[in-house]
């Protein structure tokens, strides 16, 4: 059979052309870096990559909002140290000027001194990490904190929110990272312990002599209390105080949200009164150094025994700003009882900065071990897209030399076969 030399010529075109497509895609492989460069390579594999990069993008933001969340749990952490060294600054100098021979001039400048605590611990209050407040809650665009008065501050108002900042960790949760300022400057609890969990008070008894009233100490227990679950827990305290060495009286504690006072009364329901009054012994009882009157709101002072309601001043707050204008006032006037009072409300500040802090550092603690999961996660699932998308370099240098070989033994046969020069046929 003769074949026509055109055909002979096609052919070998057509088998060279092949091994150079050949070469030229196992040279791509290599200098991309890719198995599949288009959906045709691999259609079900392809489709595999592609739900893995979503996966792996995800947990890159979720990396993110962790490294976000460390970053502000590591600012609250610091700032939270320094304003508990503050407080416990505030602490020892009242504990100095109340027990120490001071005078008035030394109590001036005790006050100054708290002055700058304050503004200290202001200045502390409005940190900012990436440019957000990080105890405003999620209004941290906004400078939580704002100072009042004509020359140095007077109050501190507070102007973020109740809700703490959260950022999501996974596809089904999220975490807590910021504070709201108010639970740890302004707080609503009170933390009652055997540092500040007693209450002198004196009962006088209907048509009592001059001389012939009872003293008495309500012991408060231990625990942290709300304003009404405070009010509720004096009230107990007093009635069994009263019902064990007193008239055997029944007290009315209340809280009144709206003009924020606590109040001390008799009970008289049905019964007639067994009281003609009743006195907080703020200054002369025995306990008033442990008192938990710091916390009600009243003066460091008695109280008249004709009274038969008891009311503190209005606007009683908790925290730590309220706690330092308490002790800074009571240094301006040479009230040695009001910084006994002080010292009983900062060391309650005190443990309540302790117990964020600790919060602040579990969280942390959870948030490296979320970081440690989700780069495992993102290491396993890049791996697998790795295999299945990614060119196994040394096969395809293999294959590749292997095609480069064909390719040159075709053009070495073709350039055999189709030599159909004359001198070969004139030897």
């Amino acid at each position: 059979m003769r074949v026509a030399t055109s055909t002979l010529y096609n052919q070998s075109k057509e088998n060279i052309s092949r091994k150079n497509r050949e070469v030229l895609d196992k040279s791509s492989l290599i200098s991309s870096g890719k198995r599949i460069q288009k959906l045709s390579d691999a259609p079900v594999d392809a489709s595999r990559v592609a739900a893995l990069k979503t996966t792996i993008n995800d947990l890159s933001q979720l990396e993110r909002n962790v490294d976000t969340g460390s970053l502000w749990l590591e600012g609250s952490e610091e700032s939270l140290d320094q304003i508990k060294e503050m407080v416990g600054r505030g602490k020892d100098l009242a504990i100095s000027m109340a027990n120490g021979m001071t005078n008035a001039e030394d109590m001036k400048t005790a006050a100054i001194e708290v002055e700058g605590l304050i503004e200290g611990v202001l200045d502390l209050a409005n940190t900012r990490m990436d440019g957000q407040y990080i105890f405003a809650g999620t209004r941290s665009d906004a400078r939580p904190f704002q100072a009042h008065g004509p020359d140095t501050p007077t109050a501190i108002s507070y102007r973020g929110n109740d809700t703490p900042f959260r950022i999501k960790i996974g596809p089904q949760s999220d975490m807590v990272v910021g504070f709201s300022g108010s639970e740890i400057f302004s707080s609503n609890t009170a933390t009652i312990d055997e540092t500040n969990n007693r209450l002198d008070f004196m009962e006088k008894r209907t048509a009592a002599l001059p001389g012939e009233e009872t003293r008495l100490t309500a012991e408060v227990r231990a625990g942290t209390y709300s304003r009404p679950e405070l009010a509720h827990a004096v009230e107990m305290a007093m009635e069994s105080a009263s019902a064990e060495r007193g008239e055997g009286a029944d007290y009315r504690v209340s809280w009144n949200d709206t003009e924020e006072t606590f109040a001390i009364a008799e009970e008289r329901g049905v019964e007639p009164s067994k009281l003609e009054g009743i006195s907080l012994l703020l200054r002369s009882g025995e306990n008033r150094h442990n008192s938990v009157g710091a916390f009600l709101g009243f003066a460091a002072d008695d109280t008249p025994t004709d009274a038969s309601s008891l009311v503190s001043h209005k606007g009683v707050q908790w925290g730590v700003f309220s706690s330092l204008f308490e002790l800074k006032s009571a240094l301006e006037n040479n009230d040695k009882e009001g910084l006994h009072q002080s010292i009983s409300r900062l060391g309650g500040d005190h443990n309540t900065l302790l117990s964020t802090i600790s919060e602040a550092g579990v969280r942390a603690s959870r948030l490296d071990t979320r970081s440690d999961i989700l780069k495992d996660l993102t290491l396993s699932h890049d791996t697998n897209r790795s295999k299945l998308e990614d060119t196994d370099v040394v096969r395809a240098i293999s294959d590749l030399k292997l095609k480069q070989f064909g390719y040159e033994s075709s053009l070495a046969s073709t350039s055999r076969i189709l030599n159909t020069s004359l001198l070969n046929y004139l030897k």
